[in-house]
């Protein structure tokens, strides 16, 4: 079910790059080791689950888009290492859907949730964040992931 939700400003500890959906698969789990790694190393305190944020995705496997992984942490202490940074990510208006279950299975809330939020007069902004609140590899049905569409 859709709603208007405001994606909240993190404060974050980050990896940035450009990239395309058909170029994510690499990404997927490493980095997120990466950043908890660097978080404990630094001594930070975590704040909230790994999110993905995309900027100028547009939904076809070929366009490159800006990625944020990103970890939540309280304060920005430390010198991150290499290909890591501190990031403050703003706050945006969003369309919001909870996603149960595997990842292969997003377009099953993401259309919907782009339908009903264009239906409803809104247009779409650049910006989408994931929220993965639950990761489970061995059995992904038992996923869930927040969906943040930016709206205008």
């Amino acid at each position: 079910m859709m709603q208007l939700k405001e994606a909240k400003p993190l404060t974050t500890l980050a990896f940035s790059t450009r990239t395309t959906l058909a170029g994510l698969t690499p990404f997927v789990r490493t980095v997120a080791r990466q950043l908890y790694r660097e978080a404990v190393r630094l001594d930070l305190e975590i704040t909230g689950p790994i999110c993905w944020q995309y900027t100028g995705v547009d939904g076809k496997p070929d366009t490159v888009f800006d990625l944020d992984i990103v970890l939540p942490v309280q304060s920005t202490q430390g010198e991150p290492a290499e290909g890591l940074a501190f990031k403050s990510l703003d706050s945006f208006n969003s369309g919001f859907a909870e996603h149960p279950g595997s990842w292969d299975n997003l377009a099953a809330t993401y259309g919907p949730l782009v339908g009903g939020l264009l239906q409803n007069g809104h247009r779409l902004s650049a910006v989408n964040r994931e929220v993965y609140v639950h990761m489970d590899f061995e059995n992904p049905a038992n996923n869930v992931t927040q969906i943040h569409l930016g709206v205008l």
